[in-house]
Formats: C-alpha cells, sequence, structure tokens
C-alpha cells in the first residue's frame, strides 16, 4: 500500500492535512497497515516494524487507538466531544447515547480537547472501540483514605 493512498484515507476520513504524514512511511501486512519513520523497510527479516495504525479487517477500514492518539489532534470532522460523565462511561468501554455533527463510522473521540482514542458512531450512539487493555472499569474516588 502506497504512502498516497494511506494519506488520502486519513485525509477523506478525518480531514487530517497531508503535511501531518511527512516523515512516516507505510506498509501492508495481511490486514493491517503499520507506520514507521524510516524511509523504507530495512532489509532484515522481521515480524513487524513500527505502529500498528488501520485495520483493514473490515470495511469501512479502522483506525487504531495509538494512530488517533498520534494523528488524532489534526483532524478537522468526525469528531465527538465528551463531557467527563461521558468520557469516564466511555473509558468502561460502554456504549452513550448521543447525536453528534459526525458522519455514521469510526470517529476521534475527545475529552478537554485531548484524544482518548476510536469510537464507532451511528446517530444516537457512540460505541467505544478502546482496546479491553486500555480500558478503565473503575474510577477510584481520589479523596478516600483508607
Amino acid at each position: 500500500m502506497n504512502k498516497a493512498t494511506v494519506v488520502a484515507m486519513w485525509k477523506e476520513r478525518f480531514d487530517i492535512p497531508e503535511e501531518v504524514f511527512e516523515g512516516y512511511s507505510f506498509f501492508r501486512r495481511g490486514r493491517m497497515i503499520w507506520a514507521f519513520s524510516l524511509p523504507e523497510i530495512p532489509p532484515f527479516r522481521c515480524e513487524s516494524i513500527g505502529m500498528r495504525v488501520i485495520s483493514m479487517r473490515e470495511s469501512p477500514w479502522k483506525p487504531t487507538t495509538y494512530a488517533l492518539q498520534l494523528w488524532g489532534r489534526y483532524a478537522r470532522k468526525n469528531i465527538i466531544d465528551l463531557d467527563d460523565e461521558m468520557a469516564r462511561r466511555f473509558f468502561a468501554g460502554e456504549s452513550l447515547q448521543l447525536r453528534a455533527p459526525a458522519e455514521r463510522g469510526y470517529v476521534v473521540v475527545r475529552h478537554t480537547g485531548s484524544v482518548i482514542g476510536c469510537g464507532l458512531y451511528t446517530p444516537g450512539r457512540l460505541i467505544s472501540q478502546l482496546p479491553r487493555e486500555r480500558r478503565i472499569l473503575e474510577v477510584e474516588d481520589q479523596g478516600a483514605s483508607g
């Protein structure tokens, strides 16, 4: 998969400027697209190199949480901002009932201006796409003493 194709995918879905991807190279292995900061893949055998940024397992393609945390701050569309309570529920992996000015599909989810990760939006519903290992299932009361 060439760089222009990958950059066009991010531009079309999230309106991320092309210059954000300067200095990155991309390669596809199976149904995953990886990003790395070398001009080309080193000439040695390896399982993977760089960071997984896109899953092509389904249609439409799915951005990884890591990729959105890296590039999502540059997005100019398909962004959903959450308040404190909604963010807590999103971090726990819950689906949220809400309406947002976003297209159906994967979206950048933010809280207080910072990117949390990836959500799947259908009008009226946002489904957390945070990996299980990155979820916060219980938020401890910081004021409690024990």
